[in-house]
């Protein structure tokens, strides 16, 4: 075999052990893509959570006008946020230390936890208002 045609076998060879190496490496790079992050990751739920919570919670306590208990109130409020994470495939639940109105003004002390299934969060929360 002549020499160019040996050059021309190991180029083609190199080319092809090349092909395959970035071949799989875009794979592998692809399957972990696919696993990671971006679908257990709670932080726009906790972010609804976050802001839309103490304000449905206020907005109740006003509405009930001190004709329901705090405490009740935050259930009835806790129980509605659950039952629509829960429809989404998310669990979602709350447990309230304390509750105080003085002075007119009403203070919640509260954990919740949620989670996707793989990852759970446990926050703790003030809220006046």
């Amino acid at each position: 075999m002549n020499s160019k045609g040996q050059l021309l076998l190991v180029s083609g060879l190199l080319m092809s052990i090349t092909l395959i190496a970035v071949s799989s490496t875009i794979t592998h790079s692809v399957n972990l893509g696919a696993h990671q992050g971006e679908r257990h990751d709670l932080t726009p739920q906790i972010s609804i959570i976050e802001k839309n919570f103490p304000l449905a919670l206020e907005h109740q306590v006003i509405q009930d006008d001190g004709s329901v208990a705090i405490s009740d109130t935050f259930a009835q409020v806790s129980e509605s946020f659950e039952s629509l994470f829960a429809s989404r495939g998310i669990s979602l639940s709350f447990t309230l230390t304390s509750s105080s109105l003085d002075s007119g003004e009403y203070t919640f002390v509260y954990d919740y936890t949620i989670g996707d299934g793989v990852i759970t969060i446990k926050l703790s929360k003030t809220t006046e208002f």
